[in-house]
């Protein structure tokens, strides 16, 4: 299969995508030439995607991560500015996008882990579910038995423990009394954990 060609706009002249240089790759890409991107692409995943998976030590997080970073490439092209460095640019956009996805992680670690203290606090009078909870990882259990409380049980509980509201947030926000969102909290982690039990 021949590749990719860029006919020179006097006409005189015939060059391949793969000799350009990044930059020029780069301004036809801003003019909509989705070939022109894609050399960029095959030019340097192998560079993006050993990053990302030195940083996480995960092949299917570098995957992902290879793929936004040049989805965000593309989409925002029209900001790129042609100063021979376009290698730093790709390196930069690659690290942020690890270090704000190990944020979000880290996070959303915690927020789960709050949640979890807090179901193991409501039910410390019950030994066998108490036994249950502090078996495992429970995160992604949580989150699945969060879908199957009440639809007002359930956004207290989340934003209480996702989105880290205090009661009274919660309250102004819903336009719920307070005493009514102490008792969502209340007997959603009660009916939550219950779940989890006889998931167990």
């Amino acid at each position: 299969m021949s590749k990719p060609i860029l006919r020179v706009v006097n006409g005189q002249s015939e060059r391949k995508l793969t000799d350009l240089a990044d930059d020029d790759l780069m301004l036809l890409a801003k003019a909509g030439k989705q070939a022109a991107f894609e050399t960029l692409v095959r030019r340097h995943q192998r560079l993006v995607l050993g990053l990302a998976c030195r940083y996480f030590g995960n092949p299917n997080s570098g995957r992902d991560v290879t793929q936004d970073v040049f989805l965000a490439l593309w989409a925002e092209r029209d900001r790129y500015r042609a100063r021979g460095r376009f290698r730093s640019y790709l390196i930069s956009i690659t690290f942020h996008r690890c270090h704000y996805i190990s944020r979000q992680a880290k996070s959303h670690g915690r927020k789960m882990n709050n949640l979890q203290r807090d179901i193991q606090t409501q039910a410390c009078d019950d030994e066998r579910s108490f036994d249950i909870l502090v078996e495992a990882e429970r995160a992604g259990l949580v989150r699945q038995k969060l879908t199957q409380l009440p639809e007002k049980m359930r956004n207290v509980l989340i934003l209480r423990f996702t989105h880290e509201m205090t009661l009274d947030q919660i309250a102004e926000l819903t336009g719920m009394p307070l005493g009514t969102v102490k008792s969502h909290v209340f007997r959603g982690l009660k009916r939550l954990n219950r779940l989890l039990a006889k998931e167990s």
